[in-house]
């Protein structure tokens, strides 16, 4: 995929990377992000889990049920088909994720 593809399947103006580890964010990770009301800094799984005294998996199973829930955010979610999409697959809980 090249950048602008890439670019196309994120939040417009939305933080691309963690900014507390600097890994790369996902559409899925921004949505997550946007759930939990972040909107100028965003974070990954890893560091969202840290803040919230969970696994990661734990954050994106919690916050994937609320996502899908709401019209606003499942449209996002859904437009991720697959793993294949993924930006950070190294981050990517992808069992959890596209379950």
């Amino acid at each position: 995929m090249s950048s602008s593809a890439d670019n196309a399947l994120l939040v417009p103006d939305a933080p691309t990377h963690c900014a507390e580890c600097n890994s790369l964010l996902c559409l899925r990770k921004q949505v997550i992000n946007l759930a939990f009301g972040n909107t100028e800094a965003m974070y990954c799984l890893a560091c969202l889990g840290r803040q919230n005294g969970q696994a990661p998996t734990e954050v994106l199973e919690r916050m994937k049920g609320y996502a899908l829930s709401r019209q606003c955010f499942a449209k996002e979610w859904k437009r991720y088909e697959s793993v294949e999409f993924c930006p950070d697959r190294a981050g990517c809980f992808p069992d959890s994720c596209f379950s």
